[in-house]
């Protein structure tokens, strides 16, 4: 019985999730949507090595205006990507809490199995 209360929470931990994601950032590009694959996200990343090297020197010492400058930035270009996310949590949330109480109930039985 514990196998199938732990299997079950795996299941129920990871799939709903990872549908999610893939649903909100597909893969495979190809839809006609506009969209970053992985790899380009990563190269994009090592590419920007050096500015954020050089946003680390500025922002040691940032004045007020750098810092809101910033955060506007920060969430304009993250505000279509956000919602995605917001409705990946809103999938995940309760499913892992279904996945946790499997997990609890087959610590349960194997409590009760010793």
């Amino acid at each position: 019985m514990k196998h199938l209360f732990r299997a079950l929470g795996l299941l129920l931990c990871i799939l709903p999730p990872a549908v999610a994601t893939v649903e909100h950032f597909p893969l495979w590009l190809g839809r006609g949507e506009s969209a970053l694959s992985l790899l380009a996200l990563l190269l994009l990343t090592l590419a920007a090595i050096p500015l954020f090297r050089i946003l680390r020197e500025r922002l040691k010492t940032p004045s007020a205006w750098l810092v809101w400058f910033l955060l506007w930035l920060f969430l304009t270009v993250s505000a279509p990507i956000l919602s995605s996310v917001r409705v990946i949590a809103l999938i995940s949330f309760p499913t892992s809490l279904a996945g946790a109480l499997c997990f609890r109930l087959a610590a349960r039985a194997e409590r009760n199995t010793e």
